[in-house]
């Protein structure tokens, strides 16, 4: 069901989707979807839900490395960059259409958001600290430019370019390691 809902958003957009064509993705009556969901709305907040948990865990798993922080940094870009790649409906959704949830379910994703990126901040604040980075680096700064790489990618990324997706995966590690640790702006 999350994945029909994903197709459905991805090609139609959040706000023009209806639940029956997600019950018509998923090969079910429309009544029978509303077994599994209150509405609309809720298939938004698993999706944005399930890909935060994921987003959390790279974090996490690369926060517990044993390695230089520059290493957890380049884990972290890297497994991110290949994550989204990957998954290019699903976080294109995640970036462009968290906006339309509301309530509870807005505060909980502000807030989720926020904590992904004080987890990134730190990430790149344990380079800073350990002398790999400039000492002029602004780490919210550095973390609102990888967020801004990373959110783009949705936008012009196609499966079908030239490309693999490991390969852009590696650069974007590498040119997120360089901005951190050659920041000279």
């Amino acid at each position: 069901m999350i994945e029909a809902a994903i197709r459905v958003f991805h090609k139609k957009g959040y706000r023009s989707a209806s639940i029956q064509d997600v019950a018509a993705e998923v090969g079910m009556l429309k009544g029978s979807l509303y077994h599994y969901i209150d509405s609309k709305e809720d298939l938004l907040a698993r999706i944005f839900e399930d890909s935060a948990g994921r987003f959390e865990t790279m974090l996490q798993e690369a926060a517990g490395l044993d390695a230089p922080p520059v290493d957890r940094l380049r884990s972290f870009a890297r497994e991110c960059s290949l994550w989204y790649l990957q998954n290019i409906e699903r976080v294109g959704i995640y970036v462009k259409e968290w906006q339309h949830l509301s309530g509870k379910r807005l505060k909980e994703v502000v807030r989720i958001r926020t904590d992904y990126e004080r987890s990134l901040a730190g990430l790149i604040g344990d380079v800073k600290e350990a002398g790999e980075a400039a000492p002029d680096l602004d780490v919210d700064h550095a973390t609102y430019f990888i967020f801004g790489a990373l959110n783009g990618l949705p936008d012009w990324y196609r499966r079908r370019g030239p490309d693999p997706a490991e390969r852009i995966a590696d650069g974007y590690a590498g040119m997120i390691v360089a901005t951190v640790i050659g920041a000279r702006y």
